[in-house]
């Protein structure tokens, strides 16, 4: 069985959602400037080379490389620690957190023969829809907006995998509603690992869309945020728009006119959802806006 690497993932600010991993045996070095090997140049209070992540036999030892400002695990100044699972580093003015790679396994419940027989076909049609996104990922960057309310499974999903998250709220309001949050995925390969678990664990469980899009990470961030809050046509009343749970969405997309069909559509090349019974849906984008 392959060692876990261990990944170390910016929080907050420009950077956040920025990760990198540290394989078995490795070391990362955190910094503000090139010497570094995770470098966060907008932070003036980080030291050049601040501090020095080893990962060793299931165990990450910090080493604070004689900062100007210090460096905090778990709230408390350190020159040398040890950072558990989930672990909190601050250094300069910014937030860390270390996660070993796919440490949580997923739930596991006891299930009577009717409950069997829904999860066997449940799985029947996530293994279909893996191999529909893995070919979809080897076409396009695939992106994935999932819903961090619908189990508390995803978010240490997301954060125990190498890929780029970042919540779709800023601010405090990100802060507040982290656990509930929509977040924003990817790009991921083909043999993402996390492409793998999102698709078998969370498919027909309405955890959240698929796209394909040739735009960076934070411009495919920057086209779904405009859609969070939406006016009410009756009321004018403004409201949470849930357009990342799948059933939502591909009801909303058939009353949609040319317009909010154009709107949606940029940016991307491809959108996909679960329908009702599991198969993958690839909503229509509007020519010109996206591919058909």
């Amino acid at each position: 069985m392959t060692e876990p690497r261990l990944i170390v993932e910016v929080r907050w600010g420009k950077l956040a959602g920025t990760k990198a991993a540290i394989p078995p045996g490795g070391s990362l070095v955190v910094g503000r400037t090139d010497l570094s090997d995770l470098v966060v140049p907008h932070d003036t209070e980080l030291s050049g080379s601040h501090f020095e992540l080893s990962w060793s036999e299931g165990v990450c030892a910090l080493r604070d490389l004689e900062s100007l400002s210090g460096t905090k695990v778990g709230g408390e100044a350190v020159r040398e620690a040890q950072v558990p699972h989930g672990g909190w580093i601050h250094a300069g003015e910014t937030d860390f957190m270390v996660y070993v790679e796919g440490r949580t396994p997923p739930k596991k419940k006891e299930l009577d023969a009717a409950e069997a027989a829904g999860e066997r076909a449940r799985l029947d049609a996530a293994h279909e829809a893996l191999k529909f996104l893995r070919q979809k990922a080897e076409e396009a960057p695939l992106y994935a907006v999932v819903d961090g309310a619908r189990d508390n499974r995803i978010l240490a999903v997301l954060r125990e995998h190498l890929e780029r998250q970042q919540s779709l709220y800023d601010g405090l309001q990100g802060e507040v509603i982290e656990d509930i949050a929509p977040y924003l995925v990817g790009p991921m390969l083909p043999d993402s690992g996390l492409l793998e678990r999102l698709a078998m664990e969370g498919w027909g469980k309405r955890w959240g869309i698929w796209c394909t899009s040739d735009e960076k990470f934070v411009e495919v961030r920057r086209h779904w945020r405009r859609f969070l809050m939406v006016d009410l046509e009756e009321s004018g009343e403004r409201v949470y728009f849930r357009f990342y749970d799948p059933g939502v969405l591909r009801v909303f997309w058939g009353t949609c006119d040319t317009a909010q069909l154009t709107a949606l559509s940029e940016d991307l090349t491809g959108l996909f959802v679960e329908s009702k019974e599991g198969a993958v849906v690839a909503l229509p984008l509007v020519q010109g806006a996206g591919d058909a």
